[in-house]
């Protein structure tokens, strides 16, 4: 899978000028599974025919900025010459860009032979002794680049037959390059519309009051993400769709950075929760943020839908600011099984209860069994157990009967703006 975007910003530089810059530099970047499957075939099928042709060295390429640039590449176990992705020449010094102008033949079984290719730079630095390439056409007969194997040493057995198959295997190249060159495209456009959504600052956080049971009284508020857009699509669309296209971890501190944002102007009584995907906990700006936050203020939530493929890094690494007081939550607790080993790995001060398990707790018998369970845990942890998306007053007398002591949701209050809610909090009390 991709690797983790590291951000690497300095102090007196804010996320959004960092991001909004690493974008007009082409710096961010996005691969999903069926990119991957892609790249994978074409890798296989430049492996292949080079097997088949017996050459030392095949490779897929593109015309780009007046450069050749090899994006695929596959060299025998015994070639002298190991080329690699991203290898560049200009074009119109290579082999290349004269068979797709029809300047050489397709096929040239002896380099030394043939009053082009025996002056050409390329060919000394590649050791090349025969050669055989085909231009790649799109659907829209436009030239992409190329499909070439060459050998070292000359081969006159190089035939049509051979030819034809590359051909073939060119065309099979262009299906899969048209189909990344979709993805590609669909992906710009959603990182085009995310960016324009951090740049104009069309995301809001609001807040929803977490509420004490025993202490009868709103003791902090988990802060959620509301997109300005139109239409209007829910937090999971964009954060879903950051993810697809790269820049779930930007739009992710993005989210973080506004919440912070609003703690100065939060009364000191009351802390927020923040959500995190664990894959995102060691980003530098992400550390830099939470060096410089109250911390004693601060939950972070840890969702079940999020797997934690290395739960001993993971605790080294929020460990220095839960020593500085700041607490972790396990959201959705009881949605999957991978929320049970988040409740026993992580050491939660917080088991958020999932939706899943509220809905309806007052009258499914298995639901108050595994609540009462999931209680009786918190209770020999010293953990904290907190009901969401509590909707009834059934609902919430149930849970009160089985002990939790926190809860949230649509039957105390609706998540709020900021003002609203503080005046909410103030009519409470």
């Amino acid at each position: 899978m991709r690797e983790t975007m590291m951000l690497k910003i300095n102090d007196d530089v804010d996320l959004l000028s960092a991001i909004l810059s690493m974008q007009s530099k082409g710096e961010i970047q996005a691969e999903d599974s069926l990119t991957m499957a892609l790249h994978q075939d074409l890798d296989h099928l430049i492996q292949t025919i080079r097997q088949h042709l017996g050459m030392d060295t095949a490779f897929l390429s593109r015309f780009h900025h007046g450069y050749r640039e090899m994006l695929h590449v596959d060299n025998s176990v015994g070639s002298t010459i190991a080329l690699h992705q991203g290898h560049k020449d200009k074009n119109e010094e290579t082999y290349c860009r004269l068979i797709a102008d029809k300047k050489l033949p397709s096929i040239i079984p002896d380099t030394s032979k043939n009053k082009l290719t025996k002056d050409l730079a390329v060919t000394k630095a590649l050791n090349i002794g025969s050669y055989i390439g085909v231009p790649i056409y799109l659907s829209d007969d436009s030239i992409y680049g190329t499909l070439c194997c060459f050998s070292e040493r000359a081969d006159k057995s190089l035939s049509n037959k051979d030819l034809s198959l590359l051909t073939l295997f060119a065309k099979f190249a262009a299906r899969n390059i048209e189909k990344e060159l979709i993805v590609s495209k669909v992906q710009q456009m959603a990182r085009d519309d995310l960016f324009d959504i951090i740049n104009k600052k069309r995301l809001n956080i609001v807040l929803q009051p977490i509420y004490d049971l025993k202490k009868k009284s709103v003791q902090g508020f988990e802060c959620l993400s509301r997109f300005q857009t139109e239409p209007y699509r829910s937090p999971d669309y964009w954060f879903n769709k950051a993810n697809v296209s790269g820049i779930g971890e930007v739009l992710e501190l993005f989210a973080i950075e506004e919440a912070l944002n609003l703690l100065p102007d939060i009364p000191e009584q009351y802390y927020i929760t923040l959500n995190i995907s664990p894959k995102h906990l060691t980003l530098p700006y992400l550390q830099a943020m939470l060096d410089k936050a109250p911390l004693h203020r601060i939950v972070l939530e840890v969702t079940e839908r999020e797997c934690i493929p290395d739960y001993k890094a993971f605790r080294n690494a929020i460990r220095p600011f839960r020593k500085r007081g700041m607490r972790l939550a396990v959201d959705d607790a009881g949605a999957g099984f991978a929320s049970f080993q988040h409740i026993l790995e992580l050491q939660a001060d917080i088991i958020k209860l999932d939706r899943s398990l509220i809905s309806n707790i007052n009258s499914d018998h298995r639901k108050r069994a595994l609540v009462a369970a999931l209680i009786g845990f918190a209770k020999e942890t010293k953990s904290n157990v907190l009901g969401e998306g509590v909707e009834t007053l059934e609902e919430l007398e149930a849970l009160q009967e089985l002990g939790a002591q926190t809860i949230q949701g649509y039957f105390f209050c609706h998540p709020l703006p900021i003002d609203d809610v503080l005046t909410f909090c103030s009519s409470r009390a």
